[in-house]
C-alpha cells in the first residue's frame, strides 16, 4: 500500500510518497520478535526433575530466574549469578518510507529492549543504592511500551512530516541482548536488511539515516527548495554514490587546492 501527501508550495505542487511496503517484511507493526518464545525454558537453564537434592537446588534457582526476568532482566541475587539472565526485547530500525534530502532512505529507530528508567529516575537511584540493578524486566518494560504507546510522536513526526527531511546517519546496536539477530530456533529474522548488520564485541550494529533533530530534540525539516537544491549524494540503499566528490569536506579542499597548484606550477614552467 503507499499513501500520498500532497503539500502545495507558491505554484508548483510537491508530491511526496510514503511506501508501507516493506519488502523483507518487517513493516510498521514492526519486529516479529516475541519475548514469550524468547523466554529461556526450565531446561535451558539448568532446572532438572527428580528427588535429589540437586534437583530440588535446581528447582530453586530456577524460580529466582523467573521472578529476576520479570522484575529486574539481571540476577538480583546470589541465586542467580551466573545464569542466562539478560533483559528481553530487540532493538531495531524500522523503514519509514521517506527519503533524506541526500538521497537515503529514512528509517527510525525502535528500542525494544527495556532501559529501566519507567518508573523515573528516582526510583533508579533507589535501587543503586541497595545494590540492586535497574529494572528491565518483563514488568518494568510493558509500562515503558505503555509509555511509549502514549507518546507515538516520535514515529507519527518521522512518518508524516512534510515529505522534505534532513537526515543523519548513525550507527546503533540491533537484535537482542544476547547478541542474536533471529530466532535461534526457526531462524526468522527480527531486523530488517540482516546482512548489513555488522557484529562488534559488544553484538550487532546497523548503520542507517534517521530523522535529525535540533537541541531540543525537534525533528528538523527543509523547504521544497532547499531538499530539492540539496546534493543526492547517497542512493536509496544508504550507500554513497560511486564517483560523488564532496568539495564541501575539509580533506577534499585541501586535495584540489594541492593538485592546483602542482598544476599552475606546471603551467607556469
Amino acid at each position: 500500500m503507499t499513501t500520498t501527501d500532497r503539500t502545495t508550495q507558491g505554484s508548483e505542487t510537491a508530491t511526496s510518497k510514503l511506501d508501507t511496503t516493506v519488502p523483507d517484511g518487517i513493516g510498521f507493526f514492526g519486529s516479529s520478535y516475541s519475548p514469550a518464545d524468547a523466554m529461556k525454558t526450565p531446561g535451558q537453564i539448568g532446572v532438572t526433575v527428580g528427588d535429589s537434592m540437586s534437583d530440588v537446588i535446581s528447582g530453586i534457582k530456577g524460580v529466582g530466574f523467573y521472578i529476576d526476568q520479570i522484575g529486574f532482566g539481571a540476577p538480583s541475587t546470589r541465586l542467580t549469578q551466573g545464569m542466562p539472565l539478560k533483559p528481553l526485547g530487540v532493538n531495531y530500525f524500522i523503514q519509514t518510507g521517506s527519503v533524506c534530502s541526500n538521497g537515503a532512505e529514512m528509517w527510525h529507530y525502535m528500542k525494544g529492549i527495556t532501559e529501566g528508567d519507567a518508573l523515573g529516575e528516582n526510583m533508579k537511584i533507589a535501587m543503586e543504592e541497595m545494590g540492586l540493578p535497574p529494572l528491565k524486566g518483563l514488568a518494568p518494560g510493558m509500562i515503558e511500551d505503555a509509555e511509549n504507546a502514549l507518546n507515538p510522536m516520535p514515529l507519527i513526526s518521522s512518518l508524516f512530516g512534510s515529505g522534505y527531511p534532513q537526515c543523519r546517519q548513525v550507527t546503533l546496536p540491533v537484535g537482542d541482548a544476547y547478541g542474536r539477530i533471529s530466532d535461534p530456533r526457526t531462524n526468522e529474522t527480527w531486523i530488517s536488511h540482516p546482512e548489513t548488520a555488522e557484529l562488534t564485541s559488544n553484538g550487532y550494529v546497523q548503520t542507517q539515516w534517521v530523522q535529525d533533530l535540533d537541541d531540543s530534540g525537534n525533528p528538523l525539516y527543509l523547504s521544497r527548495d532547499q531538499y530539492v537544491a540539496a546534493e543526492k549524494t547517497h542512493n536509496k540503499d544508504g550507500t554513497e554514490i560511486e564517483g560523488f566528490i564532496n568539495i564541501t569536506n575539509p580533506s577534499t579542499i585541501i586535495v584540489i587546492g594541492v593538485l592546483c597548484l602542482l598544476a599552475f606550477g606546471i603551467i607556469k614552467h
